[in-house]
């Protein structure tokens, strides 16, 4: 009997555990390990197919790059050779050289030996250019001069003949060689060319540029042609024997001597009629992968038993206040300000909720502080930046139309006091702080003809027509003219003659760019990521009109917003505009807005 009384006990105590928070909140715990270790898993799996991907698309790059080039340089050394086969020199020195005097041979001789040179020199796959002549019995050679054959000598020369007419590329002694013969043969002699020119490839230099396909640990290349006769290694000497490719192929095999698995790349060249390996040992692949598998697996272990204990303590002691301010937190995380915690605690959390309330009360007030003062400094910087222009230009003006008059050049002054007068009426106009792009773009473009009159001899304007579905777009005035005045006074100003501004207009997406465009002198890589740095910023009250107007666009807009400018010194400067698309209007309305969005010039 007492024992099935504690056997119901200790079912009882087993029932409660289970239905405690702390015992679900292990549960949870636990399964959300579970859960991370088979997406760990998952992970691993997929980034050993990816960098699996990665390794051999890397090959198959590289591989395809350096036969690639191979095939090109050997066409290249081809070509010259050819042009060297024809050469005059050649041809004059074993027609006549039974005739010459022997200063007259010597010339020749050295003359064809010049020319080898000049053809040594243009490739550094070149390791030596000889040409052999049997009708006078001299081997030419742009290393070693000129050289009279001895018979065991001609017989190999002889040899290499016979190799060439069957390919121009073709191996003695583990060397490779690039020949070609005269067209025409010794009189009486068929099978023997007038003269054969061969070119000895550097085996350095080809290892030099395999040696850039070798840089794994363990890894290796090679280089043979499809007959066995050639073969070159560098790094692993890997046993390739019976793997035969036709194109391109990736292929895994277990080497004989160290019985490990490599990943090979092959490639085929038809034109050199030679194969290229590239291999690297699976180890060594996954050797990265490996590491960040066991470090993962030995901080988990870790962090499993850390959490444990501090479960412990946390759910039994402080989880409901942390939970409170945690969620109060995560609310004043949202933006809103307005959260107070209102529950009255005489325990240290009750001097931490405290705290939160005053935190949260002082940051909402200097945050309303902040964002006005920010508003008025704005706008203060703005009409301060405007009232410095107004005078400067409007004595230059007065300047050119007293220029004009003097030179009786009335239809001018006609049109000039009409810009003047329009673009004085627009600038003034403080009833606004919104107007419709139109509006601003047909400002901009008064002032661009303005001063294309003042220096009609230096410079020419071009103004592309606004297309009709953005004329109605509502935007901050004044943000359009500063561009324009940027291009001429730091762009165009030192401009002779033949400057020229455009400016037209580039619908990308949900965004609208106005490109201003002049061929000054453009400014520096230094300079220009100065200002790149200054447009990257939002809400910066700065003394320069193109940061402000990037400010207002950004805090008007949004971040995706402002300008945009590149340039290259002495050769102008592209100055954009970003805007969006679609501003409906009666998301701005006029002035009401403006004193939200602190973007006024009037």
């Amino acid at each position: 009997m007492r024992i099935e009384r504690e056997r119901n006990r200790n079912i009882s105590i087993l029932r409660m555990l289970k239905k405690s928070f702390s015992y679900r909140v292990i549960r949870a715990f636990l399964l959300v390990l579970v859960l991370v270790y088979l997406l760990y898993f998952g992970i691993f799996q997929a980034g050993y197919h990816m960098l699996t991907e990665e390794i051999s698309q890397s090959l198959y790059t590289k591989t395809s790059f350096m036969i690639n080039a191979m095939e090109e340089e050997i066409g290249r050394i081809q070509k010259l050779q050819n042009e060297c086969l024809n050469d005059d020199i050649l041809y004059y020195t074993i027609g006549a050289f039974s005739i010459m005097t022997d200063s007259e041979k010597t010339k020749k001789l050295l003359d064809i030996q010049d020319r080898l040179s000049i053809l040594h020199e243009s490739s550094t796959y070149i390791d030596e250019v000889f040409v052999y002549i049997p009708a006078i019995e001299r081997r030419i050679s742009s290393m070693d001069g000129v050289e009279t054959v001895g018979s065991g000598e001609k017989q190999t020369l002889l040899d290499m003949q016979e190799k060439l007419a069957e390919s121009p590329l073709f191996y003695d002694q583990g060397a490779m060689y690039l020949g070609a013969a005269s067209p025409y043969s010794i009189a009486g002699m068929q099978n023997s060319r007038m003269f054969i020119l061969v070119i000895r490839l550097s085996e350095e230099e080809l290892e030099t540029e395999l040696n850039f396909l070798n840089e794994y640990q363990g890894s290796g290349v090679k280089l043979r042609d499809c007959g066995g006769e050639y073969e070159l290694n560098v790094g692993k000497n890997l046993e390739l024997e019976g793997l035969k490719i036709t194109g391109e192929s990736l292929q895994r095999m277990r080497d004989r001597t160290d019985h490990r698995k490599y990943t090979i790349f092959a490639i085929h060249s038809m034109p050199l009629e030679m194969d290229l390996f590239a291999y690297i040992p699976n180890r060594t692949i996954y050797s990265q992968l490996r590491i960040y598998q066991n470090i993962f697996f030995g901080c988990l272990t870790i962090v499993v038993i850390l959490m444990a204990c501090y479960l412990y303590v946390i759910y039994a002691m402080i989880s409901s206040p942390i939970k409170t301010l945690v969620t109060n937190l995560e609310q004043m995380e949202t933006g809103d300000l307005n959260v107070r915690i209102r529950e009255r605690r005489e325990d240290e959390f009750g001097y931490v909720y405290i705290a939160f309330n005053r935190m949260a009360e002082s940051l909402q007030n200097q945050m309303e502080i902040n964002y006005k003062q920010k508003l008025l400094t704005q706008q203060s910087q703005l009409k301060y930046l405007q009232s410095q222009i107004n005078p400067h230009f409007l004595y230059n003006s007065f300047f050119s139309m007293y220029r004009m008059a003097k030179d009786e050049d009335y239809e001018s002054i006609v049109e000039f006091s009409s810009y003047l007068s329009e673009y004085y009426r627009y600038i003034t106009k403080s009833a606004e702080n919104d107007v419709e792009l139109r509006m601003e773009t047909e400002h901009a473009e008064r002032y661009a003809r303005i001063q294309e009159m003042r220096f009609k001899r230096r410079l020419r304007v071009t103004v592309e027509k606004l297309p009709n579905r953005y004329e109605k777009l509502v935007v901050p005035r004044l943000i359009l003219q500063p561009l324009l005045e940027n291009a001429f006074e730091h762009g165009l100003n030192n401009v002779e003659k033949g400057g020229f501004l455009h400016i037209w207009y580039e619908a990308k997406e949900n965004r609208l760019l106005i490109h201003v465009q002049d061929n000054g002198a453009g400014m520096d890589e230094e300079k220009l990521d100065e200002m790149r740095r200054h447009f990257a910023q939002r809400g910066e009250a700065v003394e320069n009109a193109l940061y402000n107007i990037n400010s207002r666009l950004k805090i008007r807009f949004g971040n995706a917003y402002g300008i945009e400018i590149e340039s290259r010194e002495g050769q102008g400067t592209l100055c954009s505009l970003v805007l969006p698309a679609d501003v409906p209007e009666e998301n701005v309305p006029g002035e009401r807005r403006s004193d939200v969005q602190g973007i006024g010039c009037g």
